[in-house]
């Protein structure tokens, strides 16, 4: 039984009631420009990141690309910096564990929250000591955040939640004027 090729090629199919089947490629949807840009309040993008070296860039080409996708191109400059920079920070504390980086829009500027697994000492000393160097390792981030006018802080890990989370709001007045010259 032979079966003719233009019998072999079928529609799309979807498993889902819903869906209306599409005859575009599945990629084609890449090379096409978005018409109309979202609105910054519906800013909200999460990213699992490997704590490795190069997970500094994909978190920037992840935050540069929701920003774009958001017309938010004046803010750049600061959350590209505060995402690699808190990014590679965490991947020093948990080389080669999983971090999760949040992007959302929260009382009218970007807020960028990256959580590692760094979970709290015992000891009181050690946990000082870590909290002191991850301050240190973020300093140029605290620069950035102060040009801004935001802020930002570390959540230590607490006994009933691992992990820590550091945050990063950066107002979008404050973000658009960074690096600009003042006279």
């Amino acid at each position: 039984m032979s079966v003719s090729a233009s019998a072999s090629v079928s529609a799309p199919v979807s498993l889902c009631p819903l869906v209306t089947p599409t005859t575009r490629e599945p990629a084609e949807h890449l090379r096409h420009t978005p018409t109309s840009l979202r609105e910054p309040a519906t800013l909200a993008y999460s990213y699992a990141i490997p704590g490795e070296p190069h997970a500094a860039s994909v978190a920037r080409s992840n935050v540069y690309n929701a920003l774009r996708a958001h017309g938010l191109t004046e803010l750049e400059a600061p959350a590209l910096q505060a995402a690699g920079e808190l990014v590679a920070c965490a991947a020093m504390f948990e080389p080669g564990k999983t971090l999760y980086l949040s992007l959302g829009w929260k009382d009218d500027g970007v807020r960028i929250v990256l959580w590692d697994p760094h979970t709290k000492h015992a000891d009181p000393r050690y946990s000082a000591q870590c909290t002191a160097r991850r301050n240190k390792m973020l300093y140029l981030l605290a620069c950035v955040v102060h040009e801004c006018g935001g802020s930002w802080g570390i959540d230590k890990p607490a006994p009933m939640r691992e992990g820590t989370r550091v945050w990063v709001n950066l107002p979008r007045t404050g973000a658009a004027s960074f690096g600009k010259a003042r006279c």
